[in-house]
């Protein structure tokens, strides 16, 4: 039978359903990307025009639907992170609700040409293109992409260009004292242009610098401003401290305190003499004199250096010491001019920590002390220690066999090593038998070494006897005795410092054993 025969009459059966994939009858779903004027009013006019605009012309082209416009309300299009409805179009371009974004022109889109393209290529691979109007480039086009580049970065030099001339224009206008304040210190308010006193903002700014020259520290001054001020100021360390640093509060200004690089993302910087500054005498009513505010400074000047004095210190036993009593870490503090470490939980916690404070000094002290005690008593100390152990290990589990063994293989091995090493000096060895020897006997070593470390760490009690034996090794490195405190030998041998209540320090070695010195 003929293989025509075999489906003959299947024809009859089958009904054809026609290819809906790619029916050019689905309308495109769109969507418009603009930033307007910072300007409310402006803003307004510019969103409604825009949105006519983009509707009339989708209106126009039967096969789109618009989906949304989004807005950027003047944002610099240099740096992507701000701009909240770029972001949200990126979404749900993600999400599959776009298949097109209309955009005026490169410029509007992105002014940096790297964040432009990854932007244009994340929405390819959501299956979404790009028309850029007035440019005539479509995304759509695989060609296009270079053009878009080459577009953008003229858009990010274009971008750098206004940048520099507006901060030449700012800077210009400093210099001749025809610049004009946005915004007014804390104590002031703007009256065409002018700062003038604020009567009840000003009274805060002279008790702050009162507080302060008569010793207040500025961390007590935020407590006092939180306790006994009302108003809707938030004080903090960081507003206390640009009171303190502020000369407008003088009746005088500096202009260009901060400026902007010309490189993106376009940001302002402080200006730590990159820059030329200018100071303003007598431009509006002072609050404070000059005198105080120059006293105000030095004495900050004079504090910080007390504090970097006791931040270098305090970078050595920063997290080394402990509280016994409620186990909380020890932090320094400045009392008196001099730094001390004392228990965290001290004026944090309602169940008070009594344990006393100690400074560097009688740290250092207790541990050359205690070294020296250490190194004298070491055979009593460590040696028998490790003996002990080893023996009780024996009697529990009779030993671990093998680690004694490759002890005694290494030890072999080593000797024989030093052998060859001393023949091949006197001349006495060949040279290729000397090093085939010696590599084949390090690689046994080092083969048992790993070994022997495997078995250590499957051995609780092993691991014990050998941080034992690390802290020995440690402590033949260092001398028999020293008079002064030595961070290198404090580093060789010390775990952990403990503050006991009773005001002796506790120093625990690497091999776990303790130790304590009074003060």
């Amino acid at each position: 039978m003929s293989l025509a025969n075999d489906y003959k009459g299947i024809s009859d059966r089958v009904t054809v359903i026609a290819a809906t994939t790619g029916n050019k009858t689905d309308k495109i779903r769109v969507a418009a990307y603009c930033r307007v004027s910072t300007d409310k009013t402006d803003q307004v006019n510019s969103f409604i025009t825009q949105m006519r605009y983009y509707t009339d012309y989708i209106k126009s082209n039967p096969k789109m639907i618009l989906i949304d416009i989004y807005a950027d309300e003047g944002i610099s299009g240099t740096l992507m992170d701000k701009r909240d409805e770029f972001k949200r179009l990126l979404k749900d371009c993600k999400n599959r609700k776009i298949d097109r974004v209309l955009v005026k022109s490169v410029t509007r889109f992105a002014r940096n040409s790297l964040e432009c393209i990854e932007a244009v290529r994340e929405l390819k691979s959501y299956g979404v293109s790009v028309f850029f109007e007035n440019d005539k480039i479509d995304t759509e086009n695989m060609n296009s992409e270079m053009l878009l580049y080459i577009k953008s970065a003229f858009a990010q030099n274009e971008s750098m260009s206004l940048s520099k001339r507006m901060v030449q224009s700012i800077r210009m206008r400093m210099e001749e004292g025809t610049y004009k304040l946005g915004i007014a210190p804390y104590g002031y308010k703007l009256v065409d242009g002018e700062l003038v006193v604020e009567p009840d903002e000003a009274r805060n700014i002279r008790k702050i610098f009162d507080l302060y020259l008569s010793g207040i520290g500025a961390n007590a001054i935020v407590k006092y401003m939180q306790a006994h001020e009302t108003g809707d100021m938030l004080w903090n360390i960081g507003r206390i401290n640009y009171v303190l640093e502020n000369e407008r509060y003088t009746g005088n200004m500096i202009m260009g305190k901060t400026y902007t690089p010309n490189v993106l993302p376009l940001r302002n910087r402080p200006n730590k003499g990159q820059m030329d500054s200018f100071y303003y005498s007598d431009t509006h009513e002072g609050i404070i004199t000059k005198e105080e505010f120059d006293k105000v400074k030095e004495i900050k000047k004079m504090r910080q250096k007390t504090f970097c004095r006791g931040a270098k210190e305090k970078e050595f036993f920063s997290g080394k010491i402990k509280c016994r009593h409620c186990g909380w870490a020890y932090r320094s503090i400045v009392r008196n001019d001099k730094m001390l470490w004392s228990c965290s939980k001290k004026g944090l916690s309602i169940d008070v920590c009594h344990t006393p404070n100690r400074s560097n000094e009688q740290i250092e002290r207790a541990f050359v002390s205690m070294y020296n005690k250490v190194r004298q008593n070491e055979k009593s100390l460590i040696d028998e220690t490790i003996a002990q152990l080893q023996m009780l290990k024996v009697r529990i589990n009779r030993g671990n066999d093998e680690i004694m063994q490759i002890d005694k293989d290494i030890s072999v091995l080593s000797a024989q090593e030093s052998l060859f090493t001393t023949l091949y000096s006197e001349n006495s060895f060949n040279e290729d038998l000397y090093f085939e020897k010696t590599d084949t006997i390090k690689k046994k070593i080092s083969e048992l070494k790993t070994r022997r470390a495997h078995l250590v760490s499957e051995d609780d009690d092993e691991r014990c006897i050998e941080r034992l034996r690390e802290l020995k090794r440690n402590l033949q490195q260092f001398p028999v005795g020293i008079t002064e405190f030595d961070k290198d030998i404090f580093n060789g041998i010390i775990k952990q410092i403990y503050i006991e209540e009773s005001g002796a320090i506790t120093f625990v070695l690497k091999g776990d054993l303790e130790f304590s010195a009074e003060v």
